[in-house]
């Protein structure tokens, strides 16, 4: 997994003049929540940034940093001739992921810090956009269900299990030394994904081996360079023509 600074940095910023779409109340308080984001994006505490990461596509990306994804650990075992891995096994496996994962992140905040890199600002815009969505063990549940005549696909949102992604503009200024020494100040505009769940049915791992559980009614943060088609990996409703705003830099005088 590639994941150079400057990338990451550019996905977790933002601002502009957006037209967005309609959201409810609901999608508001993301940007309330995004507040204390935005505090450990200023800090350059990425550490901190990494707890507000929803949980389970933390838990892929600590997947990648162990060596391996999950199918290519199941297609492992299974050359060899095992059936499984065993859960202490892969409990292993996902915490040193993890472990690295983190001092990757820590570390990253603490070279921007070394190079004089500064965070002057990170600004949380209003909602973009908002999408309710059934996460995929709901959608395979509720399909399953259909068929048995014990539920109608058309009552998925109002009985099958929800969650809601809310797309949140922001606005990053960051200041840090040039080519030739002078201060450079540059505005970076972007975006962030909020995500949270609000109605489950059992642990919520959504990709099996170690569950990494999320909060009810919790947002967590995604940043904008995610893969869209990473978050349909969690999230099969996600529309192919997703709202995004704007985004770019420019230096400012």
């Amino acid at each position: 997994m590639r994941m150079r600074m400057a990338m990451i940095l550019a996905a977790i910023v933002s601002v502009g003049t957006w037209a967005s779409a309609a959201v409810s109340d609901v999608a508001n308080s993301a940007v309330e929540a995004a507040r204390s984001y935005g505090a450990a994006v200023r800090s350059c505490d990425m550490g901190w940034a990494l707890d507000y990461m929803y949980p389970p596509i933390k838990r892929l990306y600590a997947e990648q940093f162990a060596g391996r994804s999950e199918k290519e650990a199941e297609n492992a075992w299974r050359i060899m001739g095992l059936t499984e891995e065993t859960a202490s096994q892969a409990r292993a496996r996902l915490e040193a992921g993890m472990k690295a994962l983190r001092e990757y992140y820590v570390r990253m905040g603490k070279q921007m810090v070394s190079r004089g890199i500064k965070i002057e600002s990170f600004t949380v815009q209003e909602p973009y956009a908002e999408y309710e969505l059934a996460p995929r063990g709901g959608i395979v549940n509720a399909v399953k269900r259909d068929r048995e005549g014990r539920v109608r696909v058309d009552e998925l949102q109002g009985n099958g299990e929800r969650s809601r992604l809310v797309v949140l503009p922001t606005v990053l200024v960051v200041s840090g030394p040039g080519k030739d020494g002078a201060t450079v100040r540059v505005e970076r505009r972007s975006h962030i994904f909020a995500i949270r769940d609000e109605v489950v049915r059992g642990a919520v791992d959504r990709n099996g081996l170690t569950p990494q559980k999320t909060k009810i009614n919790k947002w967590y943060f995604v940043d904008g360079n995610t893969d869209i088609n990473t978050l349909r990996t969690f999230f099969p409703e996600l529309p192919l023509n997703i709202k995004l705003p704007g985004g770019g830099e420019r230096v400012l005088r």
